[in-house]
């Protein structure tokens, strides 16, 4: 067991090209180590340099509130009633075109004819029971 640790400890002190080198020649031959092999290879693709170093900016929250909303984030009146009607003029706007399409004209002449339906038997159960 020391002969690896003395292994890993020589290792440690080489510079990543001559590690690199070292497990090359060790891998070379190994069937087993084509993975490691390609890995190295990787590796020695990658440039030496330092990677660049950026400042860190913390995230910086304006004190400027949104339109129509109050400084602690809460939507002022108006803002809501301005929701509400628009959701309002959407909702009436839906149902006007439904009601005009061609579907919503049939389905409306096939609820007036079961309401006509409707009153006549209605009225036939009527006259029935009256005359009896």
């Amino acid at each position: 067991m020391t002969e690896v640790r003395d292994v890993v400890a020589a290792a440690s002190q080489l510079t990543d090209a001559e590690f690199l080198e070292v497990v090359r020649a060790v891998a070379a031959g190994r069937p087993g180590l084509g993975a490691l092999l390609a890995a190295v290879d990787v590796g020695a693709a990658i440039p030496a340099e330092d990677p660049v170093t950026a400042e860190v900016v913390p995230h910086v929250v304006l004190g400027v509130p949104e339109p129509d909303y109050t400084p602690g984030g809460v939507p002022t009146f108006d803002r809501v009633r301005e929701r509400i009607e628009g959701r309002f003029g959407t909702a009436m706007g839906s149902s006007e075109l439904a009601h005009d399409s061609p579907s919503g004209q049939s389905l409306e002449d096939a609820w007036e004819k079961r309401e006509k339906a409707g009153k006549a038997k209605l009225d036939e159960i009527r006259r029935s029971l009256g005359k009896q």
